[in-house]
Formats: C-alpha cells, structure tokens, sequence
C-alpha cells in the first residue's frame, strides 16, 4: 500500500521540542481521517510507526501524537502500545456516545494521556474533556477571543492548552499570553527578514567558515582544523558529532586535528557546514537545525536514488542550507553571496527552479502534510510513496544519531 509519514514538531514556550505528531496519508485517494480511511491511516501509521520503525527513532524519544477515530477508540487500538509514548488525539468528528466516553474512561485509567484535537466546544464533550490531558486549539479556524471565550466555559483551567496552526512568532507570543503551555505550526521556521541587518562578528565567523566548506574540493582541511580549533563552541560541536551514533568509534576522539584526519575531506565538507549551521543557530529553535539536517539528508538520498543532479554533496548542501535565511534572518541571496555553490544549489534556494528545488518542496509537503503537494511532485519525478517515507525515515533517524 502507498503511504506517507511523516512527523510535525510541537513546542513547549522555551520552543524546545516536547514532542511531535505523526502525519500519515494511506493513499493518493484518501486525504482525510474520517470514516474507514481514517481508521485505515491511523491503524497503518500507529503499526509502521511502533513496530516497522520503532517510535522511538522517529519522534527521538518524544511523545507521539497520533489521531484516533472512533471505531478504533471503542476496538482498544491503542492498549496495543506504551502509555509511555502514545498520546491518544481524540479527533474532532468522534461523537462523545456512551460506547466512546467508556472506551476514553478505560484508556484513562489504564494511564493513557489524551488529547482533543482541533477543539470547538459543545456542552456534550464535557466527559471526554473532563479525562482530557491536552486539549488543542487551531488558531486559524477560530478568532482569539473565541478561543477564549470556549476555555472559559469548557472549564479547562489545570489542562495543557496546545494552540495548533500558529504560523507566526507574534500569534505565538499571543498564545503564550493566552495560557497556552504547547504550540504546533511553523512559526519557528520563518525569518524576520531586516533588510539593513548586520551579522555579529561571531556569525560572520561561521559564515566564512561556511564559504570555507563551499570551495568543494580545495577546501584546505588544516585551515579549516586551525580555525575550529581556535573556536572552544565549534571544537566542543566537531567533536560531538565526530564520537555520536553516526560514527561508533570504539575510542574517544579529543583533538580537533585528529577528527578532522579520520573524517576525510569530503565528510569534512558535510561536517563544517552542519557545525558552522549549529553555530548560526545559537538564538533560534534547535528544531531548525533538526529540520535543515533532515532535509539536507533527505535530498541526499533521494538524488542517490534517482540521480537529478551529479553530485549527492550538492543535493545535501541544498537541503541543509535551505533555511538558513531563517538563521541569520536575513534574504536568502544575501547570505549565499560569496559562497562557491554549485549551480544546481543555487538554482534551487535563490531562483526556486530546478531538480534541487523539487526535491526540496517535496520533504516540505511532507513536513506540512500537505499530501497533494506530495503526490503531484511525485508524480512528477516519478518516485513512489514507499521510496520516499522510507528515505525521509531514515533522515530522521540519521539527524536523531547525531549529538548536538
């Protein structure tokens, strides 16, 4: 069976990660949760992502949010695995019957966290909000003083308000002064574009490193080995990612001159732009480098597959710098100028064109879960949905393996 999976961040109010929830798509023709496609995604997703997968390299050991309809709320689908992991999305189309609040009361008990997803109040939900942990609110589909106004007369003071949909810093911070302890959407990901900003001394540091990394193969490694040295942040992130998951060296690497000897030249190249990224990211959401790593990887592998582009560094390169406008929040020609990029890079982050630039929209309608997106890219690069969960998947787990 075709199918998509992919995941979407949720926040806390420090933007750290608490946890993500899982999207999947069964098929080009079902595009919803409702009825028996909808038991048919979620059962699918909650079996490939417990038991194919494993939960835990998907959501990196966070809470999975995962949407329940009522058929498989009142079959127990979910005792079939950990409380721990699972948070149980009730959907908004599950009528509170009889039959539903009981099976809701059991999971309950049994110490199952649950969520109401996409809230509108009505007087009959008060038994499944009552056994409520998270109840989430879309920020889009109501005003905030209708969102207000329903928690208020929902009585839901002690519950966790998640406001879904907040594509904007500003309507976070007015959800944080709303109550709200939870946000999903992409605000995070969106640069506060000031034409006339100046990079600080230290990011102009990383951005010449950057430029470093660019040269392709002349980069010169000891320059590069002397210039991470002299950083104690940039040494502390190299060695990091040089003794992580990814690598398994059996003996601890402690000197910059050493890792940057083992790693080689080309993974060196990989390695300064990821940690030259980390170094930009100081003031923004870890979940931007998560994103960047994911995508960088996953058009990686994707060109690996299908082979748009020459060079697999490149597809890379275009992922892992595709929000690094967002970073230094600044115009994305102005932080790539002086950089030595391959045509097709630059092509895909600067004109929006190109095999780079498709692959790259694809991992973003994945991340959006906008599966129509997905399904015309596909279409028209001709790649299957399995191919594409798989290695969006495994971009996961790569980032997930690195230490940072």
């Amino acid at each position: 069976m075709d199918a998509y999976i992919a995941r979407q961040p949720i926040f806390n109010k420090k933007k750290q990660i608490f946890g993500y929830e899982l999207l999947f798509r069964s098929n080009a023709t079902e595009d919803s949760f409702s009825s028996s496609s909808g038991d048919k995604a979620t059962s699918h997703v909650v079996m490939e992502s417990f038991n194919s997968h494993g939960v835990d390299s998907i959501t990196g050991g966070k809470p999975a949010f995962i949407n329940f309809t009522s058929r498989l709320l009142l079959e127990n689908t979910a005792t079939l695995f950990p409380k721990e992991t699972l948070i149980v999305e009730i959907l908004e189309t599950v009528e509170p019957t009889p039959e539903i609040i009981e099976a809701c009361r059991v999971l309950h008990k049994s110490g199952y966290k649950l969520a109401m997803d996409d809230f509108v109040y009505r007087p009959e939900l008060q038994p499944l909000i009552n056994m409520s942990k998270i109840i989430k609110f879309d920020f889009l589909a109501s005003k905030p003083d209708e969102i207000t106004d329903m928690i208020k007369k929902a009585r839901l003071r002690g519950k966790w308000l998640l406001a879904e949909k907040i594509e904007t810093n500003e309507v976070f911070d007015l959800a944080v002064t709303m109550g709200f302890k939870l946000f999903q959407g992409y605000f995070f990901s969106k640069p506060v574009t000031v034409q006339s900003k100046v990079l600080s001394p230290l990011k102009s540091s990383y951005i010449s490193l950057m430029k470093e990394a660019s040269m392709g193969e002349n980069i010169d490694a000891q320059r590069v080995a002397k210039t991470i040295r002299e950083d104690v942040a940039l040494s502390f992130k190299l060695l990091k990612l040089v003794n992580s998951a990814y690598y398994g060296f059996r003996k601890k690497i402690s000197d910059v001159s050493r890792a940057v000897a083992i790693i080689g030249t080309n993974e060196l190249r990989k390695w300064v732009l990821l940690i030259a990224l980390m170094g930009l990211s100081s003031d923004k959401p870890d979940e931007v480098i998560r994103m960047s790593m994911v995508r960088g990887k996953f058009l990686e592998n994707m060109n690996a597959q299908g082979g748009w582009v020459r060079s697999d560094d490149d597809a890379f390169q275009a992922g892992l710098f595709s929000l690094l406008n967002v970073l230094v929040d600044m115009p994305m020609g102005s932080v790539l100028e002086g950089m030595s990029l391959a045509k097709e890079v630059s092509t895909a982050l600067i004109d929006n064109s190109g095999p780079l630039h498709s692959l790259l929209e694809l991992v973003k309608g994945l991340e959006l879960g906008d599966w129509g997106k997905v399904d015309l890219i596909a279409s028209q690069l001709n790649i299957n949905a399995e191919l594409i969960s798989d290695v969006y998947l495994d971009a996961v787990k790569w980032c997930d393996n690195l230490t940072f």
